[in-house]
């Protein structure tokens, strides 16, 4: 004859299992949208990238090589490392795109020389500097805070 506190023992134990499978399953999803997912999203994003790489961009290699994209078909991508070197990667070794064909236009209208007048500093420049390194509160007060050793 089963007394009570045979039937609450037996209770108590299967009660505990399922908190314990219940606590797999969450461990195990949690993983998946800590680790897994986030992988597998930066991973399409890289394929997309070196799918759609094309002439004229320049772009990092995984060994760290820049060069510019003057070639490319469905397997290997061209690239111009400096003048007449040219190199045959596959299009897996494309780690990052620096820069496209039409973002190199506007980085070379920047580096024009100034003109005199524009690299000239006027009066009311000059007193705008005086006044905040006077008053400041960002600035560095000129007291060293790193001990000399």
């Amino acid at each position: 004859m089963l007394s009570a506190v045979d039937v609450l023992a037996q209770d108590s134990g299967g009660g505990s299992n399922l908190i314990f499978l219940i606590m797999i399953v969450g461990f195990i999803a949690l993983m998946y949208f800590v680790m897994i997912r986030p992988q597998r999203k930066r991973q399409r994003e890289q394929q997309d990238m070196q799918t759609k790489v094309g002439s004229g961009a320049r772009v990092m290699t995984i060994g760290g090589l820049y060069g510019t994209v003057v070639d490319s078909d469905d397997e290997t991508v061209t690239l111009e490392a400096s003048d007449d070197v040219f190199l045959v990667f596959a299009r897996q070794a494309i780690a990052k795109v620096v820069s496209g064909a039409e973002e190199e236009a506007p980085a070379e209208e920047e580096s024009a020389p100034l003109s005199e007048e524009e690299a000239t500093l006027t009066d009311e420049d000059l007193e705008k500097l005086r006044s905040t390194d006077d008053g400041g509160d960002d600035q560095h007060s000129g007291k060293s805070d790193r001990k000399e050793y």
